[in-house]
């Protein structure tokens, strides 16, 4: 009987004696951790989420299903910044082949016996021994990042440091054993070590072997206490104890439930009349999606990279509201749920979790849910907590109450007149809708069109357009009102819904089926909002008009402007309604005009500040994020900034005076370089 026969039928002897009873006890220990992590999933998570209000996340499952795929697996909102992209790619694939590997070796081992060298476990060991290597490449990659490079936005713990120490332990003593068996087993037995297990066979030439025979007990014994009782704890740690590692199922559970609906869409308040309160004062009173998100949060930092508020140093970090709203669901969830609902008595989130000023300063620009890599929802949260300081406690500034006040007087930001809203189309010949036969098109001017003289150029510009172009169109004049999208940005929702609703009334009443605006928070509230209160119409943003009308030849463009423009993509109509290439394509449209790109473009795009009813509040901290948007512009060597939003309008016109930059750039609407181009 040669080597080979003997060992291998050695093997089978060795295997009923030994490893048999080894894979029963890891059996008994793998369904005790399952045991253990179902139960830590209804404890820890399931439970608190039960507190939250219920909410409708279970439709459209296909496409749900196929983002978790597209996003868990193929790391599909990883890869916009690519070091940490690649390196959690690389982490989170080496742990699967890792897992794979270890799970068919071990149940696999017997099969392999009448053929060794082309047995399963040793493709098996093959894929553990890459997925290991790749573990190793991404874990260097993240400590030379959170320990060297030591970004802002990375808050380092105990646990991220112990995590990364044991995780070295296990991977390396992974090796070490698979090495030392090999060091024992021999090339002779298995002569194609090099190829199954090339790390562990190098490793394996630097062992001083002691026992040769290859049965000896010691072969198992030292994997299962070195490598594989370590590795149990460590499972076992991340389970029961809430470490950032929890995310490996938090985040996938997140992703499925993800908004499928527009971004910045935001939920009406239902039955204000039989309300007891309105938004959100305690944890219990967000949806239980809200509760998830806070918690499947992996605390990467890439939403407090992009937040403009943060970054013009105001006192929100997205990052740190989204932490500390989960330590506060951590510390107020067990005590809700081990208290009687009636003999409750929730802390209040406002004041000790969340501050005024960090809420106050968010501009509702959307562009931390754009960078979250799990679809964690930011906006939508922030605005129930401003329903609560507004309708319930009336705690808002100065600023906001007189906008506020204005809206509920005179239907406007401004306080102007109603009878003022057309003062500055009387020279234009501008048609009333009610007053045209045979209606066709509604271009609603918006508030700044009627009242901000800056913006009442664009609106002419726009008018003149439609004018050349043969289109029959009217305006609503003194009955047209505010949107409402201040009111509700603010937080007032009531004020939103009696405005809204009476805009909806009118518009029916003269039967308006298409609405062209000039205002992307006007095309987004009534194109996207209103329909939540029964107002279903057309509704086409300016620069979407404009585009139809230059492809089909109805407005032609011959006068060159000789200039250099960057296009400024607003939120509201870039990264809420994807509404990229039609500007982009009028700009390029108008002879002579040279289009560059500011870094920060498209649904990458940085807010110009006005926002979330920021249009209206002064930035009394840090610096001004109208200044810092005119500074990206000024970086590509712009000399026209073009903008198809009003408040962006106004913002960038005054960054330009404030960085006395008047005699060298200027800001225009989209409309207004055509309107000269005509």
């Amino acid at each position: 009987m040669d080597s080979l026969t003997r060992f291998w039928t050695g093997q089978e002897v060795y295997i009923m004696k030994v490893f048999l009873p080894i894979i029963i006890g890891f059996l008994v220990l793998f369904m005790g951790l399952l045991a253990i992590f179902a139960l830590s999933i209804w404890w820890r998570h399931l439970r608190l989420w039960h507190l939250g209000k219920e909410e409708n996340r279970s439709d459209r499952g296909a496409l749900r299903l196929k983002s978790l795929l597209a996003v868990t697996f193929g790391h599909l909102r990883f890869w916009k910044e690519l070091y940490p992209g690649a390196m959690h790619f690389l982490i989170f694939w080496g742990a699967i082949l890792i897992f794979l590997g270890k799970i068919v070796r071990l149940f696999s081992y017997p099969v392999g016996l009448t053929n060794p060298p082309q047995a399963i476990f040793q493709y098996a060991s093959f894929v553990s021994e890459i997925g290991g290597l790749l573990v190793i490449i991404g874990g260097c990659m993240a400590v030379y990042r959170r320990y060297i490079v030591k970004p802002s936005r990375l808050e380092t713990k105990p646990t991220n440091t112990l995590i990364y120490l044991w995780g070295a332990v296990l991977l390396m003593t992974g090796y070490f054993v698979k090495g030392y068996r090999i060091a024992i087993i021999g090339g002779s037995v298995v002569p194609d070590w090099p190829f199954w297990s090339p790390l562990s066979y190098l490793i394996s030439r630097f062992f001083l072997i002691l026992p040769t025979d290859p049965l000896n007990e010691l072969l198992v014994w030292h994997r299962v206490l070195i490598h594989a009782l370590p590795a149990f704890l460590f499972f076992a740690y991340v389970f029961i104890t809430r470490t950032p590692l929890q995310h490996f199922f938090l985040s996938p559970i997140n992703i499925y439930f993800r908004n499928l609906k527009l971004r910045g869409v935001l939920a009406p308040i239902p039955n204000f009349e039989e309300a007891e309160t309105f938004g959100v004062r305690e944890i219990s009173e967000f949806t239980w999606k809200q509760l998830l998100d806070l918690e499947a949060c992996t605390n990467c930092g890439r939403c407090q990279d992009v937040c403009p508020a943060h970054l013009s140093q105001k006192p929100l970090s997205p990052r740190r509201m989204t932490q500390n709203l989960k330590d506060h669901l951590s510390r107020e969830g067990p005590k809700l749920l081990a208290t009687l609902p009636d003999q409750r008595q929730p802390e209040a989130i406002m004041g000790t979790t969340v501050s005024e000023d960090e809420l106050w300063a968010c501009t509702a620009c959307m562009a931390c849910e754009e960078a979250c890599p799990v679809y964690v929802e930011q906006i939508i949260r922030n605005i129930d907590l401003r329903r609560y300081l507004v309708l319930v406690e009336t705690k808002y500034s100065s600023e906001v109450r007189l906008t506020l006040k204005n809206l509920e007087k005179s239907n406007n930001p401004w306080g102007m007149g109603r009878g003022l809203r057309t003062d500055w189309a009387k020279e234009l010949g501008v048609k009333i809708f009610s007053q045209l036969p045979d209606p066709k098109i509604l271009f609603w001017v918006g508030c700044c069109g009627s009242f901000d003289a800056r913006n009442q150029k664009v609106a002419i510009s726009m008018v003149k357009i439609l004018q050349a172009s043969g289109i029959q169109f009217g305006i609503l004049g003194n009955e047209e009102g505010c949107c409402g999208d201040p009111a509700r940005r603010i937080g007032n929702e009531y004020l939103y819904q009696t405005t809204a609703q009476a805009n909806i009334e009118i518009l029916k009443r003269y039967g308006v089926k298409t609405i062209v605006t000039l205002c992307p928070h006007c095309f987004h509230t009534l194109k996207n909002e209103y329909p939540q209160l029964g107002g279903d119409f057309q509704v086409i943003h300016h620069t979407q008009f404009l585009m139809e009308l230059i492809s089909s030849e109805r407005l032609k463009l011959t006068k060159p402007i000789n200039k250099v423009i960057t296009y400024h993509d607003s939120c509201y109509l870039g990264r809420a309604n994807q509404i990229f290439e039609a500007p982009r394509r009028i700009l390029k449209s108008i002879p002579g005009l040279k289009l560059v790109e500011m870094e920060r473009h498209r649904n990458r795009s940085f807010c110009c500040g006005a926002g979330g009813g920021r249009m209206w509040m002064e930035e009394h901290i840090g610096t001004r994020i109208n200044q810092m948007r005119t500074d990206q512009a000024i970086e590509v060597k712009a000399e026209l900034i073009g903008t198809a939003c009003p408040y962006c309008l106004t913002m960038l016109f005054d960054g330009i005076k404030e960085k006395g930059k008047e005699e060298t750039m200027a800001a225009y609407d989209l409309s207004e370089l055509v309107d000269q181009s005509m």
